[in-house]
């Protein structure tokens, strides 16, 4: 799944503008405010430019500071039931919290794992459709919000062990060429006794919680790149 800006959000590299010479003699009240004001603006470009510079490409990096509270965040949820071990596909609820502002956004969904997209609730969006594989959205505010449910192929056997996995991504928050900090949140959730969580890949590390009972397991990820996530879950075994 990934979240991409259709249009140019000036994240690009700036140039420095020349700065207005300062001469020795004392200038007016109107030429020192020219200068302190094309300094500042020089300023603000150099942070701009140092921000390109260092923007993710791609890697994946958990990140372990606290997540800005205004920051991207996306909420998935797949309930799974006994028709999903045989069939491989489940109910998916998942919303887009705190999109950034552009004139047009659009969130990708791999065609062959999603069928039946619909929009359940939109906030802060002028336009969205469900096209293809695909949700457009324009005119979205800072700040605004999507939800959508579908049907995904969820769970299928696990390739070289027992039991099943649960491949969830690439989630990414791109703009342009580069990367930018995310926040996901994974539930996976079945009645209670049928599956037992075994392990996940990546592992559980700073930046990256999961929490584990007979109902389901929740992910907690804070990262900037490409994340996937990899859940390995067995059948529940009765207890002598």
């Amino acid at each position: 799944m990934t979240i991409a800006a259709i249009t140019s959000l000036a994240l690009g590299s700036l140039a420095l503008l020349p700065m207005p010479a300062l001469t020795a003699d004392t200038g007016s009240a109107d030429e020192e405010a020219e200068w302190e004001a094309a300094w500042e603006e020089a300023e603000e470009r150099a942070r701009q430019e140092k921000r390109a510079r260092e923007v993710n490409e791609g890697e994946l990096s958990f990140l372990q500071r606290e997540p800005d509270p205004e920051s991207a965040r996306m909420v998935k949820r797949l309930e799974l039931d006994s028709d999903s071990l045989s069939e491989g596909w489940a109910r998916m609820h998942q919303c887009h919290h705190n999109l950034d502002p552009a004139a047009a956004v659009q969130i990708v969904y791999n065609d062959e794992r999603t069928r039946d997209i619909r929009i359940t609730r939109q906030d802060g969006v002028g336009q969205a459709e469900v096209d293809g594989p695909s949700v457009q959205m324009k005119d979205i505010e800072r700040g605004a919000s999507l939800c959508v449910e579908a049907q995904a192929l969820a769970i299928l056997p696990h390739p070289d062990q027992a039991g099943y996995v649960v491949d969830n991504g690439p989630f990414m928050r791109r703009f342009l060429d580069g990367y930018y900090p995310m926040q996901v949140r994974l539930e996976v959730r079945w009645p209670a006794g049928m599956l037992a969580f075994e392990e996940s890949s990546p592992p559980g590390q700073p930046g990256l919680e999961l929490e584990a009972n007979e109902r389901g397991v929740t992910l907690d990820a804070h990262f900037e790149g490409r994340f996937e996530s990899r859940l390995h879950l067995v059948r529940e075994t009765a207890s002598p």
